[in-house]
């Protein structure tokens, strides 16, 4: 699915913006430390930012390993429409991963609801 929206946004930003799936070869639960882990092996030198809306960012010390993860990473907190909280401010579209699933946004791009209801992900079991 990030490969079908980064297919959508102009050349100028799709050119600087790369899937990696570790998330989803990986077998079991996937926490964030672990693809921080992860980065971190191919990429020891670089400084690992994690971006996190202003609403995940409320939950963040009950993620697995939290401390930890604080300790590995640079945290960008992003304020979104109904959750600012003193983070930056991007003029963030108002669309939830919770929304998409529920199948309520129409703010993605069309080619990755088509998947969506093709695969028939996020639906009733």
């Amino acid at each position: 699915m990030c490969q079908l929206a980064i297919a959508t946004l102009p050349p100028e930003i799709a050119n600087k913006v790369e899937v990696n799936p570790i998330e989803i070869l990986r077998d079991g639960p996937s926490y964030a430390i672990d693809s921080v882990e992860a980065v971190k092996q191919s990429h020891p030198e670089d400084q690992i930012y994690l971006i996190l809306g202003a609403d995940a960012y409320l939950n963040f010390n009950q993620w697995h390993r939290a401390s930890e993860l604080k300790e590995m990473v640079e945290i960008i907190v992003i304020d979104r429409p109904g959750y600012s909280r003193g983070g930056m401010d991007i003029c963030a579209i108002d669309v939830s991963a919770t929304d998409i699933r529920k199948g309520v946004s129409d703010l993605i791009p069309e080619s990755v609801a088509t998947f969506i209801r093709q695969n028939g992900l996020y639906a009733s079991k």
